[in-house]
């Protein structure tokens, strides 16, 4: 309190020497400055531009049930997993619909970009 009754004494605002007051930040600072005229959830990300400039395209097919890859090729399949335990491969392959682009597309076996 005795910071408002110097300030009043000086002559100044009272809020001006309450510290105990935030400024408020301004409009601007509110949006994406990556980005102008967008703010931030409008804003496109790099991932959606660069897969919209690689043309039309879908990953088809089946990918290949894990149990069928050997030891030294069952991490090549994304999805599944060398179980030492069960001297097997396990998981669950990733479906072809999952992919998003020809390269990953083309990691996944039983799988192709069209």
């Amino acid at each position: 309190m005795a910071f408002a009754v110097t300030a009043a004494l000086l002559g100044a605002p009272a809020h001006a020497a309450d510290p105990a007051k935030k400024s408020k930040p301004a409009p601007a600072a509110k949006a994406d400055a990556g980005v102008e005229g967008q703010d931030a959830g409008t804003a496109a990300t790099p991932d959606k531009d660069a897969t919209a400039s690689q043309g039309a395209g879908r990953c088809t097919g089946k990918a290949n049930f894990c149990g069928v890859f050997s030891q030294m090729y069952c991490s090549s399949q994304p999805g599944c997993a060398y179980m030492f335990g069960s001297n097997m491969c396990g998981g669950v392959a990733i479906a072809c619909e999952k992919a998003t682009n020809e390269a990953f597309c083309k990691k996944i076996k039983g799988c192709s970009w069209k």
